[in-house]
């Protein structure tokens, strides 16, 4: 395959469900004449109370599905497979492969009283990496890891602004407020759907960083180094693949992309 045709590959985008099209609308408004395919493997969500092999064999089985198309890079838009699964990604995948980035650079500069937290799975949390990459930055800084066990799973089911969310978002947002925390890391790529509902009971006390926008720079260093940036000045595509059918997704991609714009269907991996 020449230059020219490795460019015109489509970028790989990949979650367990509908979470990483948080990070798909910030690669799409980055990268508007790339081609996209995005897999979420809404069929075996939520991962993030999973034990760790099998997180890592779906998240593997997942990239090598993407690599067959193939893809020129792949954007794993999801914190959970990022922080288990990335080495053996790489290991098993023939492009570049980018995790999310933690969003710590971000929050940690944007919080004036050196106390932050950060929400995630399980998985994530258990992982410590947030916390590691803050205290990098700032040894001296509060870092408060905050499990958020139910929420993903929630978000799969079309629960944006009801009763059952903001019930949630209380109980993982009053341990942080109480400790006087005024940034907080959204370590899962499905809570930015929820920000909004997160900010109505936190009020103006509480800044929130998307890491999306830390992983488009990534991508972009990551496709200009490898001479790999589509020269095309046309609207890119976007596929959208799932495991099962979902009516959410569409609901959610609507809020940043055309209809017309978008193939969704079901697949098998």
């Amino acid at each position: 395959m020449n230059k020219l045709e490795q460019q015109h590959l489509p970028i790989g985008v990949f979650d367990s469900g509908v979470g990483g099209l948080s990070v798909l609308k910030v690669l799409k408004e980055q990268f508007p004449h790339e081609h996209f395919i995005y897999i979420g493997d809404n069929k075996n969500n939520p991962v993030g109370n999973r034990p760790t092999e099998e997180i890592e064999n779906i998240a593997s089985r997942i990239a090598e599905r993407l690599d067959r198309e193939p893809v020129k890079i792949l954007v794993i838009a999801c914190n959970t497979f990022t922080v288990v699964a990335i080495d053996a990604i790489r290991n098993r995948v023939h492009c570049p492969v980018i995790g999310v980035s933690q969003g710590m650079q971000s929050v940690t500069t944007a919080s004036h009283a050196r106390r932050v937290a950060v929400m995630a799975t399980v998985a994530t949390i258990n992982s410590h990496i947030h916390k590691h990459v803050a205290l990098e930055y700032d040894p001296e800084i509060v870092v408060w890891e905050q499990p958020c066990p139910e929420l993903a799973g929630l978000i799969e089911g079309g629960h944006i602004d009801d009763e059952p969310v903001l019930e949630a978002l209380r109980e993982y947002l009053a341990p942080i407020m109480a400790e006087k925390i005024d940034a907080v890391v959204l370590g899962c790529t499905h809570f930015p759907f929820v920000q909004t509902a997160m900010e109505s009971i936190s009020k103006d006390s509480i800044h929130y960083i998307d890491p999306a926008y830390e992983t488009s720079d990534v991508v972009r260093r990551t496709l200009e180094s490898g001479d790999l940036l589509n020269p095309s000045t046309e609207a890119g595509t976007i596929r959208l693949w799932f495991t099962q059918e979902t009516d959410l997704a569409a609901t959610l991609c609507q809020r940043f992309m055309k209809p017309e714009d978008v193939q969704v269907k079901v697949v098998t991996l």
